[in-house]
């Protein structure tokens, strides 16, 4: 089976750079080595730049096109299937939709465009699959129709965007809680010690710089990214902070932590929160306000986490000290045994069987 994997990265580095910037980045990996390696799958992967915003329509459409022509050429032969990582209308528009291979789409996150559901409506209505990550994703979609007096299409089912490695060292403990993210205000990696400040608990922050590349003027004079570098610019004198690690050294160093903290309110599945977990560190969840977070299905055992109030410092601390005690092999071997590669990689692969079937079952001829 021949897949088409359109890609594109927050901070414009290459799908095998050391160094990861997210989750979907990490997520596109695996499809690209672990899917294909196994299952002698042959994955191609087309580069979009990540200045979508500066775009004019006319270089939207191009980069549609491009994405079909290539579909047409991976490994000698025409693709059957397109798997989509990203919100934009460069993965899901107009000439996307109209596309001859099935569309199997995968939403990570949380995305405020109000265009995006009726694209992903007219997606299924051609034949095409959307996936999602969690139930609590789910709910925030259907919540968000809802309000655009809209119907959210019918998905294809979960899927985990990621699993665990196996055989991960457990190193001492130096730290007693560590985070890691993204370093801007969504992610918000620094509440960890701003949360912390005067407890005299030990902490450690692991994050990236924000960058983007040269040519990305328009997203250069955004709000979200005035933000971020406001953000950085604010937090980048912090001790107990790691810069830009290879994703191998941020393993090893979340390892050191004797738990793990996700900061981030609107995860819809948490990749970090599993990374630490495989590293045997039970994981405490900053709640939303409705005290809700998403990653609470990952854990294997309730014994494995728990779950604080919004920005609550003091139940952040009690979380910390009820760890004192706890058994970090067997944290990641059931860990392991729940996330295991052979189970994602077993759910992939009938995600795209059924993606394919789908498609050949509900469309029959398309528009031109």
């Amino acid at each position: 089976m021949r897949i088409l994997l359109p890609y594109t990265d927050s901070q414009g580095r290459d799908i095998n750079d050391p160094i990861v910037s997210g989750g979907g980045e990490i997520f596109c990996r695996l499809i690209q080595n672990d899917i294909g390696i196994l299952n002698e799958y042959r994955v191609g992967v087309e580069n979009i730049p990540y200045d979508m915003k500066s775009m004019s329509l006319r270089d939207k459409e191009q980069y549609q096109n491009k994405i079909m022509i290539s579909a047409e050429e991976v490994s000698g032969g025409i693709a059957d299937v397109i798997i989509c990582n990203f919100p934009e209308a460069i993965f899901t528009g107009q000439i996307i939709k109209n596309s001859s291979i099935p569309i199997m789409v995968i939403v990570h996150n949380r995305y405020g465009m109000t265009s995006l559901i009726k694209r992903w409506k007219e997606l299924v209505e051609y034949g095409h699959s959307i996936f999602m990550v969690s139930q609590h994703q789910y709910e925030f979609y259907h919540t968000k129709a809802v309000k655009q007096n809209i119907q959210l299409p019918p998905i294809s089912g979960f899927l985990n965007p990621s699993y665990c490695e196996e055989n991960k060292k457990i190193n001492d403990i130096e730290y007693e809680c560590g985070t890691i993210g993204r370093c801007d205000q969504k992610k918000n990696p620094f509440l960890l010690r701003k949360l912390l400040k005067d407890s005299g608990v030990s902490n450690l922050v692991i994050t990236g710089k924000p960058s983007l590349p040269t040519s990305n003027k328009v997203i250069l004079s955004s709000s979200y990214l005035k933000g971020s570098m406001k953000y950085y610019e604010k937090n980048k004198n912090e001790t107990n902070t790691l810069w830009d690690l290879p994703h191998k050294e941020v393993i090893e160093n979340i390892s050191k932590c004797k738990t793990y903290f996700s900061t981030c309110t609107d995860e819809t599945w948490g990749i970090s929160a599993l990374e630490a977990l495989s590293c045997g560190n039970p994981v405490i969840l900053n709640g939303d306000k409705d005290s809700r977070h998403a990653s609470t299905i990952i854990p294997t055992n309730k014994e494995h986490y728990k779950l604080i109030p919004n920005n609550d410092k003091d139940a952040l601390v009690s979380a910390i000290k009820s760890f004192d005690k706890v058994d970090r092999k067997e944290i990641q071997e059931m860990t392991m045994e729940k996330h295991s590669k052979h189970n994602w990689e077993v759910a992939m692969c009938n995600a795209i069987d059924k993606t394919v079937e789908n498609f050949k079952k509900k469309r029959i001829t398309l528009p031109i």
